[in-house]
């Protein structure tokens, strides 16, 4: 059988400073106190990124199939992330017993080492510092605000934002919104009869590509994403859709978060969050389906999501898990 094709990204590692941003512009967030490997193919392009806590006792997670190490033309750069100091003080010294066993683990499992790198970050956003060096020589770099948001832009990725309101602020609820649709939702069916579920799918994407956010519209949305055959199918129709039209249906869906009481927001908060993690947008992302779990820890989408952006899985891979499922499936599925 051959070996499945790589995702790669077009996030090229040419420095030990590249190491040190690709994580937090791909993972979206300052990975506080954790070691990051950072997979690259022979071009020195981003495969994959595998987040952990930097703790001595933490289990280092599997590498996935897709990357036996002996048959793997690439290297692993390993970075860990310090917490961020209080200000003025230099940035903390990572559990060398951690990283130690890290490098062990990876070296193990037949993977090439490369940079071996310390990050710790000043404030809320930059500058960062990036303490360079395997021995007892070591290069203590300051990377500054405006290399990081040039990187981000050569790299296609979106700009790294410096505090968490950045992240939260178009799916905080709106209290009027929410008010009007609570109405609606008294009104509406408590769920979607299988004889209606394909006419509830086409008129989610109805609103999608009109984008009707009136709070009729949003709470006919929210019985409709209630029932995962309808959630399933809208996401299997919309990773089928150009990636130029994500974002404006992302914009929607984050109106129709922000209008959502918690009884329903866990749908469309998961389904944004897949949506802006495919936009590489891993900021925001993260930010709803957070959302998603606090309004409901036991939705089992938000969990998996989750954990695909806690370890850094590219969302390449999300599509790629899709190509064997047809769109009836999702839609006969359980």
């Amino acid at each position: 059988m051959p070996t499945p094709p790589k995702p790669s990204t077009p996030v090229v590692l040419h420095a030990p400073a590249d190491a040190v941003l690709a994580a937090p512009l791909m993972l979206g967030y300052w990975p506080d106190n954790s070691l990051c490997a950072i997979f690259v193919d022979a071009e020195h392009r981003v495969v994959l990124i595998m987040r952990w806590d930097a703790d001595a006792q933490a289990a280092i997670p599997a590498l996935p199939p897709m990357l036996p190490g002996e048959t793997v033309p690439g290297t692993v750069h390993l970075v860990a992330y310090t917490s961020s100091p209080p200000p003025g003080a230099p940035p903390a010294a990572p559990d060398r017993s951690a990283w130690r066993h890290a490098e062990r683990t990876l070296h193990d499992s037949g993977m090439s080492l490369g940079w071996i790198l310390v990050a710790g970050r000043h404030g809320d956003s930059v500058p960062w510092t990036c303490v360079e060096g395997q021995g007892s020589e070591l290069d203590v770099r300051v990377i500054a605000g405006l290399q990081v948001a040039r990187q981000a832009q050569r790299w296609g990725l979106p700009p790294w934002r410096s505090t968490r309101r950045d992240y939260i602020g178009d799916i905080a609820t709106d209290p009027i919104a929410l008010h009007h649709v609570v109405e609606e939702l008294r009104k509406a069916p408590p769920a979607v009869e299988e004889a209606m579920r394909d006419a509830a799918i086409g008129a989610v994407r109805d609103r999608v590509a009109c984008g009707d956010i009136s709070p009729f519209a949003v709470a006919a949305t929210l019985v409709a994403l209630a029932d995962v055959r309808v959630r399933d199918t809208l996401l299997w129709d919309l990773m089928q859709e150009e990636a130029s039209t994500w974002p404006a249906i992302a914009e929607w869906m984050a109106r129709v978060v922000a209008a959502a009481p918690e009884t329903h927001v866990a749908a469309p908060a998961t389904l944004l969050a897949i949506l802006r993690w495919q936009m590489g947008d891993g900021s925001r992302a993260s930010a709803a389906v957070e959302r998603a779990l606090a309004a409901d820890p036991a939705y089992t989408l938000a969990a998996l999501v989750d954990r695909c952006l806690t370890t850094g899985m590219h969302p390449s891979v999300w599509r790629a898990g899709l190509a064997d499922l047809s769109r009836e499936d999702c839609r006969r599925a359980a």
